[in-house]
């Protein structure tokens, strides 16, 4: 189903579901949404939040700075940790995110 036939507020409605599944789900739907971006009938932003998702999920570091945690010393929500934050707007800017 793309964006196309179910509308944006369908669209985005089909990602937060994926967003908010479990790792395994993600990482199925992860390529095909990489694919549904490539022929522009998916959101290239709600992209850069599902990736960073799977890779901090995996333990890994994000790269589009959109995923935090809890400091539980602090109570404070912190940024995951960045690969390469030096061009984090950069990377950010080219899906369409503001700068952090």
């Amino acid at each position: 189903m793309s964006q196309n036939e179910v509308g944006n507020s369908g669209n985005s409605a089909l990602w937060l579901v994926i967003q908010h599944a479990d790792l395994k789900t993600q990482e199925k739907y992860f390529p095909i949404m990489q694919k549904a971006v490539e022929n522009r009938k998916a959101n290239i932003g709600h992209l850069a939040y599902l990736e960073d998702r799977i890779l901090m999920r995996q333990g890994k570091n994000q790269l589009y700075g959109t995923q935090y945690q809890l400091n539980k010393k602090t109570k404070q929500m912190e940024l995951w940790e960045i690969d390469d934050p030096v061009n984090l707007n950069k990377r950010r800017e080219a899906v369409g995110l503001p700068p952090i």
